[in-house]
């Protein structure tokens, strides 16, 4: 496992006659050993080559007894799949006012695996707020709603459909919510 690494090239051009020895690293020791003294070129040569001056800084492995050395990577790690979770969402409105409306979530497991607690989330688009709800405690930032079961619907076994409601209120609109969660998984809009 390669944690990071750098390496960092600078080439001297220095053609002085006083200079006899340049320095370079072990290729295989941490950055922070001292350098050991390499001859440079026979100082008979009217123009000395320019020497490379190598620093290098490789992670050290997961393992403390390996002594091979790490192949530095050239690209980050993928970052994880979405988790898609079983379940399907049935969103709909089923009052709205000037400036306010009542709406309900139907969250089905899908899935073959009981949920004990359950949480359900998505996200307005049109900067919506929850202001009231039943069959679930919600909380809302931004824009990002969280419902989580109550102690009365705390588990949702496979096949179950819980059935959240709430109240709301809007400023600019009333468009369907998206990005439908349980437990952190994506779920399908039926």
């Amino acid at each position: 496992m390669v944690l990071g690494s750098l390496v960092i090239i600078a080439v001297t051009s220095d053609s002085s006659p006083a200079r006899q020895t340049a320095l370079a690293a072990d290729p295989l020791a941490p950055a922070t050993t001292t350098p050991r003294a390499v001859p440079s070129t026979p100082a008979s040569s009217a123009s000395p080559a320019p020497v490379p001056t190598v620093l290098r800084q490789s992670a050290t492995s997961a393992s403390a007894t390996s002594s091979a050395p790490s192949t530095p990577s050239t690209s980050q790690a993928a970052p994880p799949p979405v988790r898609i979770a079983s379940c399907t969402v049935h969103y709909a409105v089923t009052d709205q006012w000037n400036n306010g409306f009542t709406a309900s979530v139907a969250v089905t497991n899908t899935g073959s695996e009981t949920l004990s607690p359950w949480t359900a989330g998505w996200t307005f688009t049109a900067g919506q707020r929850v202001t009231h709800s039943w069959n679930g405690d919600y909380s809302q930032s931004g824009s990002r709603v969280t419902m989580n079961a109550v102690s009365y619907n705390l588990t949702l076994a496979p096949g179950a459909t819980v059935d959240i409601g709430f109240n709301g209120a809007f400023d600019h609109g009333n468009p369907a919510p998206g990005g439908f969660t349980l437990n952190g998984a994506r779920c399908g809009i039926v």
